[in-house]
Formats: C-alpha cells, structure tokens, sequence
C-alpha cells in the first residue's frame, strides 16, 4: 500500500498534468508543455515495471477521487 508521500506525489503529478493538458495555447505551447513532460516521462520510463504498476494505480485512484467531469 501506498504512503502519503507516494500518494501526494501521484497526486501533484497528475495535477501537473491535467493542468498542461486543460491549458489553452495562449496559456501554453503544445512545444512548450512537452519540454516540461519530456523528462518526467522518462524518469518514469525507467522505473521497473512493478513501480510503474503502482504509480498507474494510484493515477488512477485519483481519477476515482475527482469529482470535476472536465478533469
């Protein structure tokens, strides 16, 4: 099971993320919001397999949580 470091991190990542992807192209370039991504993708590329699992699972925790339909 997750700790509460885990989980706030998974947390902001997706914030991270659903943020860029809401933005509209006058608040940031397609360019742009793949210069932010680019390394976190592949930091997260190189985690094993299993962390990478349990980083999708509580992902998708978060999505369950959200209560915003846009989001």
């Amino acid at each position: 099971m997750a700790d509460t470091l885990e989980r706030t991190l998974a947390k902001a990542l997706t914030e991270i993320v659903i943020r860029l992807d809401l933005s509209g192209d006058d608040a940031t370039t397609p360019k742009a919001t793949m210069e932010v991504l680019q390394p976190v993708v592949d930091l997260l590329q190189n985690l094993p397999a299993q962390d990478r699992q349990a980083l999708a699972e509580l992902i998708n925790q978060c999505a369950q949580e959200e209560t915003d339909p846009e989001r």
